[in-house]
């Protein structure tokens, strides 16, 4: 049985309050929420995010590690099949953001290709890993110090000629596996910007981290253009 849901959820401002880098343009989507800090043991959507972040380096000598991420890529990948139509699938141009370690290192993990293959790899899917950090960083998430918007925004390459080798769909879908402050969704935002000023773009996440009322602290909104509203699915 899947903790995910069977319909993605729409953020609304209430939610947006999690994700201080969020503004009421963003349009965004998730499938559950992630509790911060909360033993995986007694959480099951912790529990897959752990599995499915297991580090590629871990999983290539730890078979039961590797069998974990490849379980926790099928579940999310069925249920982004079942909440998702095709032809919204196929109205879109989908781009994942880029994790903390490129190619060829040796932790360079693709695991969000590989959900979307597996989920709608028999459709007309149009996926194009046109972003990447330029040089390795530590995870947001397992690092004291995070990187600011400045660093972030220098590290990240857009390969130009990937993304307009076709023409781009009627809208872009940047997808993840967790939305925490929203820093990494908003500076791929506007580094898409420099070459589509004018296409849609949203988030689509597989899960969202929610704070308890007392850790939310409003932040400045970094800008990255509008995002426009998503009329059907």
């Amino acid at each position: 049985m899947t903790a995910l849901k069977a319909d993605l959820v729409r953020l609304n401002a209430r939610m947006r309050a999690d994700h201080c880098f969020l503004d009421s343009a963003d349009d965004c989507w998730c499938l559950a929420d992630y509790v911060p800090g909360r033993a995986t043991a007694g959480n099951r959507v912790n529990q897959l995010i752990g599995n499915l972040k297991c580090r590629p380096s871990i999983a290539r000598i730890d078979a039961r590690r590797r069998h974990y991420k490849r379980e926790a890529i099928g579940e999310i990948a069925r249920a982004l099949r079942a909440a998702v139509s095709r032809s919204w699938v196929e109205c879109a141009t989908w781009i994942p953001i880029p994790t903390s370690r490129p190619a060829p290192d040796a932790d360079y993990d693709d695991r969000l290709q590989r959900i979307l293959r597996q989920a709608f790899g028999d459709y007309a899917l149009d996926l194009r890993a046109v972003l990447h950090q330029r040089r390795a960083t530590a995870a947001d998430h397992a690092s004291a110090r995070r990187l600011s918007v400045t660093t972030l925004d220098q590290l990240l390459g857009l390969d130009r000629a990937l993304l307009l080798s076709a023409p781009v769909r009627e809208r872009v879908v940047l997808f993840d596996d967790v939305l925490t402050t929203g820093k990494h969704y908003k500076c791929c935002e506007r580094c898409l910007r420099q070459a589509l000023a004018q296409v849609p773009i949203l988030g689509l996440f597989v899960a969202r981290r929610v704070l308890h009322r007392r850790r939310r602290c409003p932040l400045p909104p970094l800008h990255a253009g509008s995002a426009r509203t998503l009329t059907g699915r």
